[in-house]
């Protein structure tokens, strides 16, 4: 990826379909972290798993449901969630339209 990047004429990917259905992502950076713009259809999302890594979710727009260590809230534009490496978490689009955010995956336990 260069220094300007149109990110909708980026090739999507379907992302963790062992645990996850209706997402697709395009990695922006992969250099010791990872980040991924990622776009969920309605009605699909990631299902409650475990990471070695952490993670940093940024979520631009759409609504739906965030879980994390037994926690849940509401997805809304501009909430950010920690995620550390080996708690259970998971998010939906439970909207109508597309739920788009800027997932950073980060090496170790994300501490």
């Amino acid at each position: 990826m260069g220094r300007f990047t149109d990110i909708n004429a980026q090739e999507w990917k379907t992302v963790r379909p062992d645990v996850a259905q209706g997402v697709l992502g395009t990695t922006i950076l992969n250099e010791g972290i990872t980040m991924t713009v990622t776009r969920v259809l309605p009605g699909n999302g990631f299902t409650a798993h475990r990471d070695a890594y952490g993670h940093l979710l940024y979520f631009l727009s759409g609504s739906g449901v965030v879980g994390v260590a037994g926690e849940e809230t509401a997805i809304r534009p501009g909430l950010a969630v920690r995620i550390q490496g080996g708690e259970e978490h998971y998010y939906r689009n439970t909207g109508t339209d597309e739920l788009t955010l800027v997932s950073v995956n980060i090496p170790g336990n994300g501490r």
